[in-house]
């Protein structure tokens, strides 16, 4: 019983094994990283909200990284898993501060155009998990929360080929934060390049 089992252990790797390969000389796997611009249309009430009395908040856009890893599946679709990280949307006031940092983990379907092969346009949607991390500085006092919610982001992007092995992204795609952190949306303009294997 016990050598039945192993050989079909055995079998069964050597398949995973052999499917793997056979993907790999496909390549239709990939990693990769891309630089972020994000144009915030961050709920400002909601900090404001905060404070006794009325404050002026208005945050400005931020820059942040991407490290994305994806699959495949056929000409027409691709699956995707990205994680965004988004460093100080800022609100200043003399020495007053308020700093919002994003960190966005998203499962994503690229829908691409299988009638071209150097440049391939896509649609992409996702779905995902939202952390918002804000620090507010305000009349020497100190404020910290760290919030998590679901996420959604819907975009457009260009990956161009260079080769069979790299390829470039231009991606633009709108994120919007939802329960605990629906106060957290923005645009994020992306650059980046893909490894393929």
């Amino acid at each position: 019983m016990i050598q039945k089992i192993t050989i079909f252990v055995m079998l069964f790797a050597c398949a995973f094994f052999t499917i793997n390969i056979a993907d790999a000389a496909d390549k239709n796997y990939y990693i990769g990283i891309s630089g972020l611009y994000a144009i915030e249309n961050l709920d400002e009430q909601q900090t404001q909200d905060k404070f006794i009395g009325p404050i002026e908040v208005d945050f400005d856009n931020s820059r942040g990284v991407r490290v994305m890893g994806g699959y495949i599946v056929n000409k027409y679709f691709t699956s995707e898993a990205l994680f965004d990280y988004l460093d100080n949307f800022e609100a200043k006031t003399g020495a007053d501060t308020d700093k919002l940092d994003v960190m966005n983990f998203t499962l994503n379907g690229k829908f691409t155009c299988p009638d071209h092969e150097t440049v391939i346009p896509y649609a992409v949607v996702g779905v995902g998990v939202m952390n918002a991390y804000e620090d507010i500085t305000f009349n020497g006092a100190t404020s910290k929360t760290s919030d998590w919610g679901a996420s959604f982001r819907a975009g457009l992007g260009i990956d161009y080929y260079a080769n069979e092995d790299i390829s470039l992204q231009l991606e633009g795609a709108y994120t919007a934060g939802l329960g605990c952190v629906d106060h957290v949306r923005y645009t994020t303009i992306a650059l980046g390049i893909a490894y393929h294997f």
